[in-house]
């Protein structure tokens, strides 16, 4: 079991590493659904612990948005504040992908950034379910 984490948990590391080298891309970070960090390459000085919280809290708050206005599935969550842009994305086993930049960084690309490293991510994952 070891063995088979390790050779999940590496190769997701450098997605996340890849990721955040991306400009305009100041940090990635994988966590479950329930709030667990998984990997994450975070520059912010934040604990990872804290993101995975919020994160997972941010991710309660569009389940039940896209349930009560009959919206079907949630894909994607974006939280833009004066300072920086957080995006979170779902990944299909109950995972997420969080995604922060700064406030001039432009949404398209790091949307279309994200979603590929989300893509790479679930294929990845597939090794664990």
């Amino acid at each position: 079991m070891q063995h088979q984490r390790k050779e999940v948990v590496e190769p997701l590391k450098e997605l996340l590493v890849e990721l955040s080298n991306k400009s305009p891309i100041l940090g990635a970070a994988l966590f479950s659904v329930e709030g667990l960090p998984l990997v994450s390459h975070i520059h912010s000085g934040i604990e990872e612990v804290s993101i995975a919280a919020i994160v997972g809290g941010i991710q309660s708050a569009g389940e039940m948005a896209v349930t009560e206005l009959k919206q079907g599935e949630l894909k994607s969550i974006i939280v833009q504040g004066t300072l920086g842009t957080t995006l979170v994305i779902s990944i299909p086993g109950d995972y997420l992908l969080t995604v922060t930049a700064p406030d001039n960084a432009k949404l398209g690309l790091i949307f279309n950034d994200a979603k590929k490293a989300g893509r790479k991510a679930a294929r990845i994952l597939k090794g664990i379910l």
